[in-house]
């Protein structure tokens, strides 16, 4: 791993693991679907600056489009559940993320099991039980499944794996800067012709108003995390550089207790185990 990688990754475990508090802050009690756009429009203007030291090639926007709409689904999905839902209980189903990829390598890459595999999924399941603690473990397991919005984070989960594959192919033909660019300016496109169909345009304005500050800073973590993530992927693999993002996790769960004064105890532990698990599935050997 380069130094420029390893800063990079660094960068973004950090700034992950507060842009879930700075979404829910911004989103909370707010339209989610106009939340989703703001948060991604005010970013295309926030990287722009970026293309003095980035070239610009307009084909990127048709290369980008479909993980675009993938991204727009997974990220309407996301701030929702952030809004409306505990972070610390929810955000830890982010690990299953590196659990898909897994899975995709298999079916696309012929990627084979080890024994050490097979321990990180059982550890990312083995997680899951202290996140709404039962008297016992299939009681446990069953209060967390059946929770919707740890169902919902399940589907951001695949979806943000779809994703990353896509990212990892199209940042080796465009750069970094041109990319995140593109896929921003899609899906606030996406998103806005959503809202536009929806009859929600005029309420854009006033929810932006009613939480500037909360919304400039979840656009700036959530622009540049993202940006750290396609440059760290320019000199390593998705399947190392996606599961050391889940470290992220324990940063958030952390900072929910900080911010919304969550119990996190017991979560705190299982969103360790499921990290050391998502961590797991890389080891090759």
């Amino acid at each position: 791993m380069g130094i420029i990688a390893g800063s990079a990754l660094t960068g973004r475990i950090l700034l992950l693991g507060y842009e879930r508090i700075a979404f829910k802050k911004a989103g909370k009690e707010k339209n989610s679907m106009i939340s989703t756009f703001l948060l991604f429009f005010i970013p295309t203007f926030l990287l722009l600056p970026i293309l003095f030291y980035y070239s610009w090639d307009f084909m990127v926007l048709l290369y980008a489009f479909p993980s675009s709409a993938i991204y727009s689904a997974a990220f309407l999905i996301y701030i929702y559940v952030l809004s409306n839902f505990e972070v610390s209980l929810i955000v830890p189903f982010y690990n299953f993320n590196v659990f898909f990829l897994l899975i995709l390598s298999i079916i696309f890459l012929g990627e084979t099991f080890n024994y050490l595999k097979i321990i990180g999924i059982f550890m990312l399941f083995l997680g899951t039980t202290f996140l709404n603690r039962e008297s016992n473990l299939i009681d446990s397991l069953k209060a967390v499944y059946k929770n919707r919005g740890c169902q919902l984070m399940m589907v951001v989960s695949i979806l943000m794996a779809i994703g990353r594959v896509l990212d990892t192919y199209l940042v080796k033909t465009f750069n970094p800067g041109e990319y995140s660019i593109a896929l921003y300016l899609l899906i606030s496109f996406d998103i806005f012709i959503i809202i536009l169909l929806t009859k929600k345009v005029k309420d854009i304005i006033p929810t932006f108003k009613s939480r500037t500050k909360e919304f400039l800073i979840g656009s700036g973590t959530n622009a540049f995390s993202y940006l750290f993530l396609l440059i760290a992927l320019t000199e390593m693999e998705l399947t190392i550089a996606e599961p050391l993002s889940m470290l992220s996790v324990i940063i958030s769960i952390i900072f929910s207790y900080i911010f919304f004064k969550e119990k996190i105890r017991d979560r705190l532990i299982g969103g360790m185990i499921m990290s050391i698990g998502a961590v797991l599935l890389i080891i090759q050997l």
